[in-house]
């Protein structure tokens, strides 16, 4: 059967992220075109039946795209159309065209059998408005997919204006797990005998070391992105304190912003000797990311807050042909908790981050106008198949890795070219963080057996840590529009009273006063709306898996 495709331009993007957009679409005009819909959520292979053709929208996610491949006609796509027994014909928008041409195709009411929506927010109004079916039943009855998209995974998909499930969320938690320090671990062997400091006192003793033997290292910078300017360099000392300046803490169910915190006052008052002492750059508080990198690579900067899935893709790049001479020399890794917190802290757990959010904004959906919903279901069914999964991410034997006494070896030319990233383009269902066996091939391949396995090690360290806080967000809030479009100010305010207090620019008493200010302006109207969120819906939260929910 012949095949048509849209032509394709691509960009290459290095987030694979799903925005949030509002939508919009015809009034009611999804249900009013409506011609099938599912009756008992079977979606089984009927005898003899007949190949039919479907039609699927979706968005590439920045992923790099060779010029040979057609993507409604390759030996991986092939996987799920024999899977469902279907002809998939695909229209796929250029990337930065994505968020526009979606909302376009919600408004049309002209919609394919299948959806990939990378936009939850427009794609449930169109849904409540009749575009999509109710997936459930579907769900319920699929073994095959609930291996993969868990019942907390689609309770955290599900629409919280009616309740229904209109998506088959994306899967993202097969990544590494939990946050914290990255940190220069060849000076920890240099200056620390390969031992973790233990305490904050430690951590900061290790620096005065390198800043000693040579005067010229930057041992801690800020890294300022936008409003940003309290995680990478700028979340360590208040990390390890359990009060990153944006945050906030539940307390006895009570929602209390960091910086209204003891722990924040004091990690200001650490921050504050520390550029005293010339630890902390004295640009810290103007140093953009142009800035930052090159005091990173050259100035022996000793530690920075960042997520454990960083930490080995980071290592692989210290060993790139574009890696500086200094670069080269350098081991980064993800250090454990500490053993000894500050005595100011009131419980370690505020000072651990949890576990990243199961699923993504992106789904897929199934069109109310589908002649047949049974087939489209197995389509999603099939992008649940093992064998899709396999050929995704490990690829092909020979190819992109060999076997060795049953055990698989990456090649990693192979592995990381383009020509086999493109297929995780087609990970709708297991998520773009899943196969981490041929990703840990990959960077084993890659990295010394001793690097490797410290990093290894101390990313399972932290992820582990991470799954006993639970999840680190909320699911299902979202601040309201107006407190939206004051986030920005809101950190701002943080900024100044706080570069002003490290600077000594104003006093501790000062720094209390501003913070007492911030609190009247901003507190009851940024968290009064998540502290009712809470509340009204706690259960269901420690459900899904938001053990602060009950702290």
């Amino acid at each position: 059967m012949n095949k048509t495709k849209k032509a394709v331009s691509l960009l290459v993007a290095t987030a694979l992220t799903g925005s949030i957009f509002a939508g919009c679409s015809n009034s009611k005009d999804g249900a009013a075109g409506a011609t099938t819909s599912p009756s008992d959520g079977q979606a089984t292979p009927k005898q003899n039946e007949e190949r039919v053709k479907l039609k699927m929208f979706y968005n590439i996610a920045g992923m790099p795209m060779p010029t040979n491949i057609n993507l409604s006609d390759n030996p991986v796509i092939k996987i799920v159309e024999d899977s469902a027994n279907v002809d998939l014909e695909f229209d796929v928008p250029p990337y930065n065209e994505y968020v526009t041409k979606h909302n376009l195709l919600l408004a049309s009411g002209q919609l394919p059998d299948i959806v990939h929506s990378t936009v939850p927010d427009g794609a449930m109004a169109a849904a409540r408005d009749g575009a999509f079916i109710d997936l459930k039943k579907y769900y319920d009855n699929s073994p095959a997919l609930q291996k993969v998209i868990t019942p907390q995974m689609m309770e955290l998909a599900k629409d919280p204006v009616s309740g229904k499930y209109f998506r088959i969320p994306m899967a993202y938690d097969k990544g590494p797990q939990g946050e914290g320090l990255m940190v220069r671990y060849d000076l920890v062997q240099k200056y620390n005998g390969g031992k973790y400091p233990a305490s904050v006192e430690e951590w900061i003793e290790l620096m005065r070391k390198v800043k000693k033997e040579d005067p010229s290292s930057i041992p801690m910078s800020f890294r300022v992105a936008g409003d940003n300017m309290f995680y990478y360099g700028g979340g360590v000392i208040f990390g390890m304190y359990g009060a990153l300046p944006y945050g906030y803490r539940i307390d006895q169910g009570k929602i209390i912003p960091n910086v209204s915190t003891p722990e924040f006052k004091e990690a200001v008052k650490v921050l504050k000797g520390l550029y005293d002492e010339g630890i902390l750059d004295p640009e810290f508080a103007v140093t953009d990311s142009a800035k930052w990198f090159p005091k990173l690579s050259d100035k022996n900067v000793v530690m920075q807050w960042n997520s454990a899935d960083q930490i080995l893709n980071y290592q692989i790049q210290m060993t790139s042909e574009k890696a500086t001479p200094a670069q080269r020399t350098q081991v980064w890794s993800i250090a454990p908790p500490l053993t000894k917190y500050p005595d100011v802290l009131k419980d370690r757990k505020y000072a651990i981050t949890g576990l990243g959010a199961p699923i993504t904004a992106h789904g897929l959906y199934i069109s109310s106008k589908t002649k047949d919903p049974d087939r489209a279901f197995r389509v999603i069914e099939a992008f649940a198949n093992e064998k899709l999964k396999d050929a995704i991410f490990w690829g092909n034997e020979g190819e992109t890795y060999t076997v060795k006494d049953g055990k698989r070896a990456a090649n990693p030319a192979k592995m990381s070219a383009e020509d086999h990233i493109w297929k995780r383009q087609y990970a709708f269902v297991f998520g773009y963080t899943d196969g981490q066996d041929a990703q840990s091939a990959n960077y084993e391949a890659q990295l010394s057996k001793e690097v490797y396995t410290q990093l290894s090690n101390d990313v399972k360290t932290i992820g582990k840590a991470a799954g006993e806080i639970g999840l680190d967000k909320m699911p299902g809030y979202t601040d309201p529009e107006d407190v939206q479009k004051k986030n920005a100010e809101i950190m701002q305010a943080i900024n100044k009273f706080t570069t002003e207090a490290i600077m000594g620019r104003i006093t501790m008493e000062q720094l209390d006063a501003e913070i007492g200010k911030w609190e009247t302006k901003y507190r009851s109207f940024k968290y009064d709306p998540m502290q009712k969120f809470l509340d009204a819906n706690k259960e269901q939260l420690l459900k899904n898996g938001f053990k602060k929910a009950g702290w």
